[in-house]
């Protein structure tokens, strides 16, 4: 039995990383054709088009190509055999093939936990790194609940940013003269950054402070929307302040902070509920895939087990877009999503594994 065990899990670990390897060089592949003009269009050339590819694949797409890899290996592993009737023989030997499986079910818990610690590490780093190659290698700090920039003269507080709509939420502004003396603060609670780079403050409370006389009160104005020329290309580094950014640590301070402060935290509880589950996908993908494998020994058919697969799992990528939309529900909705579609394809593999085992 060990002899097998061993089989299974060499056949498993090496096909993961075969459609692993192959399916990031798939997507590198296709991501350079799609964007060619932006890539190549770069002032970096080469160099600039290497970094485009080695940041973008795996921030983007390197969480979903874990969980797929498994999902390949654990149907291929088990699949080629049950084509060959070799699982034919290991029943004749009185083995279960659901035992036999067993360590392929193992080493998809392991990399699981690989996964997580991939996605939290090199994942969340190569994302970080893209938000700086894309706004010009510009630095956003993380504080306590808040994003920090320093450029020139101007330091930027902002509570959290949408790079789609490009708004800016609960922003300061801090104008510091050649003494290091506060110039002008400008607090808002939303800004929006226009496509020619102007700051839009809707909700502006503005105080001018006289660097000559720091005992005097602050010339204070109140202003329902101004523009704002204090922004510039290089500054909408600041639209890559998000909770996306931070590590599950940070997040849950994140979250904490805003709930404290009274402001909606759903968005944010949903991010960090799904990175958290997102990894056992590999382990359920895995799961999903056994049955599907073994049962090539009855229909003697990879097409049909292989498109009754990719049917679950796009079915479960449909289930993972639509908890997307419950996410305005509030944090009572989303906190449970995704774990609650994990236990739903949890049960769906135990049920068609017991089946396969009848």
């Amino acid at each position: 039995m060990r002899i097998l065990s061993r089989h299974f899990l060499a056949s498993y670990l090496t096909l993961f990383a075969v459609i692993l390897v192959a399916s990031i060089a798939s997507v590198a592949t296709l991501e350079m054709l799609i964007n060619f003009d932006e890539i190549f269009g770069r002032e970096t050339g080469w160099h600039g088009a290497l970094t485009h590819l080695v940041l973008r694949v795996p921030s983007y797409y390197l969480r979903d190509l874990l969980p797929v890899a498994s999902f390949g290996a654990a149907f291929f592993c088990l699949a080629i055999p049950a084509r060959r009737h070799e699982f034919t023989a290991i029943k004749a030997g009185g083995i279960s093939p659901i035992r036999a499986a067993l360590p392929v079910l193992l080493a998809a818990g392991t990399l699981s936990l690989a996964a997580f610690i991939t996605n939290e590490t090199l994942v969340l780093e190569a994302f970080r790194e893209w938000q700086r190659f894309e706004s010009g290698d510009e630095v956003v700090e993380y504080r306590r609940g808040t994003f920090w920039y320093r450029r020139g003269n101007v330091i930027y507080n902002v509570g959290t940013a949408n790079h789609e709509t490009r708004i800016l939420e609960h922003v300061m502004l801090l104008e510091i003269g050649p003494r290091g003396r506060l110039l002008r603060s400008t607090r808002a609670h939303e800004v929006y950054i226009d496509d020619d780079d102007r700051w839009h403050f809707r909700r502006a409370t503005l105080r001018t402070f006289d660097p000559d006389d720091p005992a005097r009160p602050p010339r204070v104005e109140f202003e329902s929307e101004a523009i704002l020329e204090v922004g510039s290309h290089r500054d909408t580094a600041l639209l890559g302040a998000n909770a996306a950014t931070l590590s599950l640590p940070e997040l849950s301070e994140f979250i904490e902070l805003r709930e404290q402060e009274g402001r909606t935290t759903a968005a944010f509880v949903a991010i960090f509920h799904s990175r958290l589950a997102a990894p056992l996908t590999v382990f359920i993908f895995a799961l999903i895939a056994i049955p599907l494998g073994l049962a090539v020994e009855r229909t003697q058919s990879f097409a049909a087990s292989a498109v009754t697969g990719m049917a679950w799992v796009g079915l479960y990528y449909v289930g993972r877009g639509a908890i997307g939309v419950l996410t305005p529900q509030g944090p009572s909705i989303t906190a449970p999503a995704p774990w609650l579609l994990l236990a739903c394809f949890t049960g769906i593999g135990v049920w068609r594994l017991t089946r396969i085992a009848r």
